[in-house]
Protein backbone atom coordinates (compact mmCIF):
# COMPACT_ATOMS: atom_id res chain seq x y z
CA UNK A 1 0.00 0.00 0.00
CA UNK A 2 3.14 2.11 1.22
CA UNK A 3 4.44 1.45 -2.69
CA UNK A 4 1.01 2.32 -4.44
CA UNK A 5 1.10 5.56 -2.27
CA UNK A 6 4.11 6.56 -3.15
CA UNK A 7 4.19 6.42 -6.99
CA UNK A 8 0.96 8.11 -7.06
CA UNK A 9 2.42 10.95 -5.25
CA UNK A 10 5.49 10.99 -7.35
CA UNK A 11 3.30 10.69 -10.53
CA UNK A 12 1.31 13.71 -9.36
CA UNK A 13 4.20 16.08 -8.15
CA UNK A 14 5.19 14.70 -12.31
CA UNK A 15 2.25 16.35 -13.67
CA UNK A 16 2.25 19.77 -11.64
CA UNK A 17 5.72 20.27 -12.93
CA UNK A 18 5.37 19.55 -16.24
CA UNK A 19 2.13 21.87 -16.51
CA UNK A 20 4.00 24.46 -14.75
CA UNK A 21 6.41 24.30 -17.17
CA UNK A 22 4.16 24.65 -19.78
CA UNK A 23 2.87 27.96 -18.54
CA UNK A 24 6.42 29.18 -18.62
CA UNK A 25 6.33 29.06 -22.45
CA UNK A 26 4.41 32.42 -24.06
CA UNK A 27 3.94 33.38 -27.82
CA UNK A 28 3.66 37.01 -29.18
CA UNK A 29 2.95 36.80 -32.85
CA UNK A 30 1.36 39.80 -35.36
CA UNK A 31 1.48 42.38 -38.02
CA UNK A 32 2.78 46.01 -38.42
CA UNK A 33 0.78 47.81 -40.46
CA UNK A 34 0.82 51.19 -42.08
CA UNK A 35 -1.95 53.31 -40.38
CA UNK A 36 -3.33 54.96 -43.13
CA UNK A 37 -3.27 52.45 -46.22
CA UNK A 38 -3.37 49.24 -43.57
CA UNK A 39 -0.19 47.34 -46.03
CA UNK A 40 1.85 45.61 -44.46
CA UNK A 41 5.39 47.03 -43.24
CA UNK A 42 8.82 44.15 -43.48
CA UNK A 43 11.61 45.33 -41.66
CA UNK A 44 10.60 46.33 -38.63
CA UNK A 45 12.55 45.77 -35.65
CA UNK A 46 10.50 43.94 -32.95
CA UNK A 47 12.44 43.94 -29.44
CA UNK A 48 11.82 43.17 -25.97
CA UNK A 49 12.33 46.04 -23.75
CA UNK A 50 15.68 44.95 -21.23
CA UNK A 51 15.93 41.55 -22.93
CA UNK A 52 18.44 40.18 -25.71
CA UNK A 53 15.44 38.93 -27.69
CA UNK A 54 13.88 40.55 -30.92
CA UNK A 55 13.02 39.72 -34.38
CA UNK A 56 12.36 41.20 -37.46
CA UNK A 57 9.14 41.45 -39.60
CA UNK A 58 8.75 39.15 -42.69
CA UNK A 59 7.30 40.75 -46.71
CA UNK A 60 4.11 40.35 -44.71
CA UNK A 61 4.53 42.42 -41.98
CA UNK A 62 4.04 39.10 -39.83
CA UNK A 63 6.26 38.47 -36.56
CA UNK A 64 6.50 35.94 -33.78
CA UNK A 65 8.43 36.20 -30.34
CA UNK A 66 8.71 32.86 -28.28
CA UNK A 67 9.49 34.05 -24.33
CA UNK A 68 9.61 31.79 -21.84
CA UNK A 69 8.24 32.97 -18.85
CA UNK A 70 4.64 34.58 -18.14
CA UNK A 71 5.63 37.85 -16.84
CA UNK A 72 4.38 41.46 -18.50
CA UNK A 73 6.52 42.74 -20.88
CA UNK A 74 7.26 45.93 -23.55
CA UNK A 75 7.73 44.96 -26.44
CA UNK A 76 9.33 48.35 -28.95
CA UNK A 77 8.43 48.08 -33.15
CA UNK A 78 11.07 50.76 -34.36
CA UNK A 79 11.96 51.45 -38.41
CA UNK A 80 13.88 54.02 -39.76
CA UNK A 81 10.86 55.14 -41.62
CA UNK A 82 8.12 55.13 -38.80
CA UNK A 83 7.75 56.40 -35.65
CA UNK A 84 8.45 53.79 -32.98
CA UNK A 85 5.29 51.95 -31.23
CA UNK A 86 5.76 50.22 -27.92
CA UNK A 87 2.76 47.96 -26.89
CA UNK A 88 3.04 46.43 -23.19
CA UNK A 89 2.12 42.50 -23.15
CA UNK A 90 0.44 40.26 -20.22
CA UNK A 91 0.02 36.89 -19.80
CA UNK A 92 -3.04 36.65 -17.69
CA UNK A 93 -4.73 33.89 -19.02
CA UNK A 94 -3.80 33.13 -22.14
CA UNK A 95 -0.14 31.62 -23.63
CA UNK A 96 -0.75 33.08 -27.09
CA UNK A 97 -1.05 36.78 -27.78
CA UNK A 98 -1.88 38.56 -31.26
CA UNK A 99 -0.92 41.94 -31.63
CA UNK A 100 -1.43 44.33 -34.60
CA UNK A 101 0.50 47.44 -34.94
CA UNK A 102 -0.14 50.36 -36.80
CA UNK A 103 2.74 52.39 -37.52
CA UNK A 104 3.04 56.15 -38.73
CA UNK A 105 4.59 57.07 -41.03
CA UNK A 106 8.18 59.43 -39.86
CA UNK A 107 7.99 62.13 -42.50
CA UNK A 108 10.97 63.97 -41.13
CA UNK A 109 13.12 61.20 -40.62
CA UNK A 110 12.57 60.17 -44.34
CA UNK A 111 13.45 63.47 -45.34
CA UNK A 112 16.75 62.86 -43.40
CA UNK A 113 17.47 59.41 -44.68
CA UNK A 114 20.74 59.29 -47.33
CA UNK A 115 21.15 56.21 -49.16
CA UNK A 116 24.36 55.51 -48.75
CA UNK A 117 25.04 51.57 -48.62
CA UNK A 118 27.72 50.29 -46.25
CA UNK A 119 29.51 52.80 -46.20
CA UNK A 120 30.03 54.57 -42.96
CA UNK A 121 29.70 57.77 -40.98
CA UNK A 122 33.22 59.46 -40.24
CA UNK A 123 33.54 62.86 -38.97
CA UNK A 124 35.55 65.58 -40.42
CA UNK A 125 38.02 67.32 -38.42
CA UNK A 126 35.77 70.34 -38.75
CA UNK A 127 32.96 67.98 -37.33
CA UNK A 128 35.37 66.76 -34.27
CA UNK A 129 36.08 70.58 -33.40
CA UNK A 130 32.14 71.29 -33.68
CA UNK A 131 31.34 69.05 -31.18
CA UNK A 132 29.27 69.71 -28.02
CA UNK A 133 30.94 67.11 -26.20
CA UNK A 134 33.68 64.62 -26.17
CA UNK A 135 34.33 62.12 -23.30
CA UNK A 136 37.51 60.00 -23.51
CA UNK A 137 37.71 56.48 -22.35
CA UNK A 138 39.84 57.28 -19.76
CA UNK A 139 36.94 58.97 -17.85
CA UNK A 140 34.94 55.93 -18.06
CA UNK A 141 37.72 53.60 -16.58
CA UNK A 142 37.44 56.01 -13.66
CA UNK A 143 33.96 56.24 -13.28
CA UNK A 144 33.83 52.07 -12.95
CA UNK A 145 30.51 51.55 -14.15
CA UNK A 146 29.99 48.03 -16.38
CA UNK A 147 26.49 48.97 -18.24
CA UNK A 148 27.03 51.60 -21.15
CA UNK A 149 22.84 53.01 -20.81
CA UNK A 150 23.93 53.76 -17.10
CA UNK A 151 27.62 55.29 -17.68
CA UNK A 152 26.01 57.41 -20.44
CA UNK A 153 23.65 58.40 -18.59
CA UNK A 154 25.80 59.78 -15.77
CA UNK A 155 27.97 61.75 -18.63
CA UNK A 156 25.09 62.49 -20.21
CA UNK A 157 21.81 63.07 -18.37
CA UNK A 158 20.11 65.25 -20.22
CA UNK A 159 20.60 63.48 -23.55
CA UNK A 160 20.59 59.93 -22.49
CA UNK A 161 17.09 59.48 -20.66
CA UNK A 162 15.41 56.54 -20.31
CA UNK A 163 14.68 54.11 -22.68
CA UNK A 164 10.80 53.72 -22.11
CA UNK A 165 11.13 57.57 -23.06
CA UNK A 166 13.54 56.93 -25.91
CA UNK A 167 11.18 54.40 -27.48
CA UNK A 168 7.81 56.03 -26.45
CA UNK A 169 8.74 59.32 -28.37
CA UNK A 170 11.26 59.85 -31.28
CA UNK A 171 12.11 63.82 -29.72
CA UNK A 172 13.75 62.51 -26.90
CA UNK A 173 15.48 59.62 -28.56
CA UNK A 174 19.01 60.09 -30.12
CA UNK A 175 21.41 59.07 -32.84
CA UNK A 176 23.65 56.64 -32.33
CA UNK A 177 26.49 55.47 -34.26
CA UNK A 178 28.90 53.20 -32.75
CA UNK A 179 32.56 52.71 -34.86
CA UNK A 180 30.58 54.48 -37.86
CA UNK A 181 27.59 52.26 -37.74
CA UNK A 182 24.37 53.19 -36.75
CA UNK A 183 22.46 51.66 -34.35
CA UNK A 184 19.22 51.96 -32.35
CA UNK A 185 19.52 53.55 -29.34
CA UNK A 186 18.53 50.75 -27.23
CA UNK A 187 21.86 48.81 -28.55
CA UNK A 188 23.26 51.26 -25.94
CA UNK A 189 23.36 48.58 -23.09
CA UNK A 190 25.14 46.10 -25.38
CA UNK A 191 28.29 47.85 -25.86
CA UNK A 192 31.43 46.95 -22.71
CA UNK A 193 32.18 50.80 -21.13
CA UNK A 194 35.98 49.89 -20.77
CA UNK A 195 36.21 49.08 -24.49
CA UNK A 196 35.16 52.86 -25.12
CA UNK A 197 37.85 54.94 -26.87
CA UNK A 198 36.24 58.14 -27.25
CA UNK A 199 32.70 59.72 -27.31
CA UNK A 200 31.58 62.75 -29.25
CA UNK A 201 28.22 64.39 -29.33
CA UNK A 202 26.88 66.69 -31.90
CA UNK A 203 24.03 69.54 -31.39
CA UNK A 204 21.83 69.79 -34.18
CA UNK A 205 20.31 72.99 -33.13
CA UNK A 206 23.57 74.61 -32.77
CA UNK A 207 24.93 74.08 -35.67
CA UNK A 208 24.46 75.94 -38.87
CA UNK A 209 22.90 73.04 -41.38
CA UNK A 210 24.71 74.17 -44.19
CA UNK A 211 28.16 73.04 -42.86
CA UNK A 212 28.89 69.69 -43.83
CA UNK A 213 30.19 68.23 -41.10
CA UNK A 214 30.37 64.75 -42.55
CA UNK A 215 31.69 63.75 -45.75
CA UNK A 216 29.67 61.12 -46.90
CA UNK A 217 26.64 62.03 -45.06
CA UNK A 218 24.42 60.78 -42.24
CA UNK A 219 22.12 57.96 -43.27
CA UNK A 220 19.69 58.64 -40.19
CA UNK A 221 19.12 61.17 -37.94
CA UNK A 222 16.63 61.26 -35.10
CA UNK A 223 16.20 63.83 -32.05
CA UNK A 224 18.25 66.83 -31.42
CA UNK A 225 21.64 65.20 -30.59
CA UNK A 226 24.12 62.79 -32.90
CA UNK A 227 26.14 59.85 -30.58
CA UNK A 228 29.29 58.98 -32.25
CA UNK A 229 30.96 56.09 -30.12
CA UNK A 230 34.44 54.75 -31.12
CA UNK A 231 35.69 51.71 -29.41
CA UNK A 232 39.14 49.90 -28.67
Amino acid sequence: MLTVRFFFLAGLSLTVLSSATGQDHDVVRGRTLERSSHEPIPGVNVIVRGEKKGTVTDSTGSFMLDLTSSQARIIVFSHVAYQKETRLVSFDSTHDVVLQVLMESDTIRLSEVVITGKKQIVPSKEAEKRAAYSIGGDEFERLGEENMERAMSYFLPFIIKRPESRMSSSAADFTLYVNGEWKESIELSDLDPFRVRRVLVWDYLGINSDIDLFPIGMPVRIGQYVVLIETK
